[in-house]
């Protein structure tokens, strides 16, 4: 994804991405050992926070940049699996998404297996890789960023868990950062993208000179899906309902856009 995007760059006269957080969550503090539900975290509605995992002021984090110390999530290695889920994150306008987290495991034995997973809709999870040092010294607390794509959706939802590893582990400072759109310097004059959502197969694109256009859609992973030369109405009633990036070129001018099928 990082590649097509770098080439989007290129190619778009101007069009330019800023590293953003797009959210982050310190856990808060806690006196006592306190269950999700009851917690009080540092980000609120919409942002939700569930799983069978509790908050706990002890072993807090330390020694990665960004600790922040206090409160952190436990999840047990004990039946049932522990979970620890967040909700809610809008990642719609990002590209290139990464996830960091603050890493504790309870032995030096443990090493991965806290799962870490991504969801568009909380049903199908698509599950992330990392690993991490095992042998003596290494029952403390590391920076993960893990592997794997992080989907583009207007609700992004993270789950770690902890089978019954019979191994300890905290999570804290989860962090996830993407980069975003910037404003075009080589503007199509009058352009204009319409409707967005695309509702009904065909969407249209007006400019001033309304000369011809070269459209080329590709999915968030980066794929060229779509290839069309057109002056106004462009038929996308092949492409399945999500999420595409668009690349729109007149008259020597190139504009990228978010394109949304429903």
């Amino acid at each position: 994804m990082r590649k097509f995007y770098i080439f989007l760059l290129a190619v778009s006269f101007g069009n330019g991405y800023s590293q953003t957080t797009i959210f982050t969550e310190n856990m808060g503090n806690t006196t006592a050992t306190t269950a999700i539900a009851s917690h009080t975290f540092q980000n609120s509605s919409p942002i939700l926070f569930s799983g069978t995992a509790d908050i706990r002021n002890t072993t807090p984090s330390e020694n990665y940049e960004g600790a922040s110390g206090n409160g952190c999530v436990f999840l047990g290695g004990t039946t049932p699996a522990k979970t620890f889920i967040i909700e809610g994150i809008n990642t719609l306008n990002y590209s290139d998404l990464t996830l960091s987290f603050g890493h504790y495991k309870g032995t030096n034995a443990g090493s991965n297996e806290l799962t870490v997973q991504v969801s568009t809709d909380g049903t199908a999870w698509t599950p992330l890789t990392y690993s991490r040092p095992t042998g003596a010294g290494t029952s403390s607390w590391i920076l993960i960023t893990p592997s794997g794509t992080i989907p583009s959706t207007s609700n992004l939802r993270i789950k770690f868990e902890n089978p019954i590893s019979n191994v300890g582990f905290r999570i804290d400072d989860v962090k996830l950062t993407g980069n975003t759109l910037g404003i075009s310097e080589n503007i199509i004059p009058g352009l204009k993208v319409y409707p967005n959502p695309v509702t009904n197969g065909t969407f249209f694109i007006t400019t001033d000179s309304n000369a011809e256009k070269t459209i080329t859609i590709y999915d968030v992973l980066g794929k060229q899906v779509f290839n069309t030369v057109t002056t106004e109405s462009v038929n996308v009633s092949n492409l399945n309902n999500g999420i595409y990036i668009a690349r729109i070129s007149e008259e020597g001018k190139s504009v990228i856009k978010k394109i949304v099928i429903n």
